[in-house]
């Protein structure tokens, strides 16, 4: 896409494949023009059925990297069964062992793994991104050179903000050195030709903090009010209700509810038409299909 100026608004759903209510939720809002992004996650439950019904219907899908699990209840498994990941037990549920315990290398096979399992289903990647910031450098671990050589190889782009606001948004405040790592990741991506966003928005609340269906709709309304020029992704976890998922257990999930209601009102797509902000898939940001 030639941009010589102007506001561009991805529109993603994120954790595509977690769950078969999920991938409802997904696909409805795909169908009703509602979406024009969504990552898919290789190691979930729902991740064949997703990759199959993205592949048929050529849904524009990027690659959610996962090497963690949500849950120590509810464990999903790494698709090369690497020790360091977990092996046969499952992926790690607690970043601080994921963080001690993953070998680079079996970092990047794990990754490759994942985007090869959606590349046989038929579901091309146009994009690359990563479940919990686990490849964002904030462990300790440099893995976000891992995905950028990935990324390099495959041809994609990769869900991490020029923007430095983004990550002060998400932990609600300044932390000492975040400034020097995020230097380091634009640094390590510009060397390896990795096109990134210029900036990311999603609610970090809590559903407890959240309160309500008009506050969750007021906080992204407001959000789009002040996206800049460039290509901005906005990116949301909708669900219906979903009794097996481990977060329901202290009512999280709800907010992924919420932020379904939001997406099929409509309303976002209205007020960005209003702001002259143009919505776009990852492929027409970027130029880009995947390898």
């Amino acid at each position: 896409m030639s941009r010589p100026g102007g506001k561009y608004l991805i529109v993603n759903a994120d954790d595509y494949g977690v769950c078969g209510a999920t991938n409802r939720a997904v696909e409805e809002l795909f169908d009703a023009g509602l979406l024009s992004s969504a990552s898919l996650m290789a190691v979930a439950p729902g991740a064949e059925q997703a990759a199959r019904v993205s592949g048929r219907k050529g849904y524009p899908v990027g690659i959610h990297l996962t090497i963690n699990s949500d849950s120590a209840e509810n464990l999903w498994h790494s698709l090369t069964a690497a020790p360091s990941l977990g092996g046969g037990a499952g992926l790690p549920a607690k970043m601080s062992v994921l963080a001690l315990k993953a070998r680079s290398a079996d970092v990047s096979a794990e990754i490759e793994a994942q985007y090869r399992f959606l590349c046989d289903s038929g579901c091309v990647p146009d994009h690359a991104d990563n479940h919990c910031a686990t490849l964002y450098g904030v462990n300790g671990r440099l893995f976000f050179i891992n995905a950028f050589d990935f990324c390099a190889a495959h041809h994609l782009p990769f869900r991490f903000p020029k923007n430095p606001g983004f990550i002060e948004r998400q932990l609600g405040r300044k932390l000492p050195g975040i400034g020097f790592l995020h230097g380091q990741v634009l640094a390590a991506a510009r060397r390896r030709g990795v096109l990134l966003l210029d900036d990311m928005i999603s609610n970090p609340c809590s559903i407890r903090i959240i309160g309500n269906y008009e506050s969750l709709r007021g906080y992204y309304l407001d959000a789009l009010n002040n996206i800049g020029e460039g290509i901005t992704e906005l990116f949301f976890h909708p669900s219906y209700p979903a009794g097996e998922a481990p977060s329901e257990e202290n009512d999280e999930w709800r907010k992924r509810e919420l932020e379904l209601r939001f997406l099929q009102s409509g309303d976002l797509h209205a007020a960005a038409a209003g702001g002259g902000i143009k919505i776009v898939s990852w492929a027409q940001a970027f130029g880009n299909g995947g390898k």
